[in-house]
């Protein structure tokens, strides 16, 4: 590859993360606009404009013939295909997604021949000052892993970081629940989410078919569980309704100032939301039923 053919396979990267950036800055914006649950719902999530931000220096450095932007750009993106396939369990997008790391690819080769051809060139070249190899290296590794955790989120490995259906809770996990006597053998969930690292057991709350249960771990390491019952509720209140890096808080009030419930959910494609929805909805019936 001579310089001129390794600046232009940079460029063409270049041209291809700033293509990938524009798309996702319009699905992100449309997704957040109006607050969408149909196809687009994966990105309706403020943190999907780290990606924009992220894919467009990107291919800011990879006009610079940058080694670093090409690589993050290649990886980054298999990292978020991956994502997407895994939480919205369609392999959408493959043809373009190859098309793009195609581009990513080239730039990666280009990058690396054109410093190079530099260096022989002139042996004092320095591609970069020393201090961003030891800056850039560990981010770099810190993103990654990040995004590793990120992956294993939506497979049955660690707690999942949105409001998942009683049909999406692993197996492995509703026997966990009943061993430890969170849930009835016999009970339903409807609606779950763990804000637990590695382990739905260190904290979390249900609605199932028979209450609304909230579980934590406590400073002591005993497991505490409160449960009411739809027919005891009086209202549920919005204390704080979270954000993007943050869960939002709802209290289940009985009217009894001494009996209530502080929930905690997850804000990801609006969760806490059909959550809250879906209990308000028990309520309601149970009150029905009672009259």
């Amino acid at each position: 590859m001579t310089l001129e053919e390794a600046v232009k396979a940079a460029r063409n990267g270049a041209i291809a993360a700033f293509i990938s950036g524009a798309m996702t800055a319009v699905v992100v914006g449309l997704a957040l606009w109006f607050d969408n649950q149909g196809s687009i719902a994966t990105w309706n999530n403020p943190l999907n404009i780290f990606d924009v931000v992220l894919i467009l220096a990107c291919a800011v450095g990879m006009l610079r013939n940058s080694r670093a932007a090409a690589i993050t750009a290649f990886v980054y993106f298999i990292l978020a295909k991956a994502m997407i396939v895994l939480e919205t369990g369609a392999a959408s997008g493959i043809i373009a997604g190859l098309f793009f790391l195609y581009f990513f690819g080239k730039a990666i080769q280009g990058t690396f021949a054109y410093h190079r051809i530099r260096k022989a060139e002139d042996e004092n070249y320095r591609a970069a000052p020393r201090w961003t190899y030891f800056v850039g290296i560990p981010a770099l590794v810190l993103m990654f892993a990040l995004m590793g955790f990120g992956l294993l989120t939506m497979t049955d490995a660690v707690p999942s970081t949105e409001v998942l259906r009683g049909s999406e809770v692993a197996a492995d996990d509703v026997q966990l629940l009943i061993d430890n006597e969170v849930l009835f053998a016999d009970e339903k969930i409807e609606y779950f989410y763990s804000y637990g690292l590695m382990s739905v057991i260190e904290g979390g709350n249900i609605l199932s078919d028979r209450a609304v249960i909230t579980y934590y771990v406590d400073e002591y390491e005993d497991l505490q569980i409160y449960e009411m019952t739809f027919g005891e509720i009086a209202g549920v209140f919005r204390l704080d309704e979270g954000g993007a890096m943050t869960d939002a808080l709802y209290k289940v009030s009985s009217g009894d100032d001494d009996n209530w419930l502080i929930i905690e959910l997850s804000t990801e494609n609006g969760g806490d939301k059909v959550f809250v929805d879906a209990l308000r909805q028990k309520i309601r019936q149970s009150r029905s039923e009672t009259t």
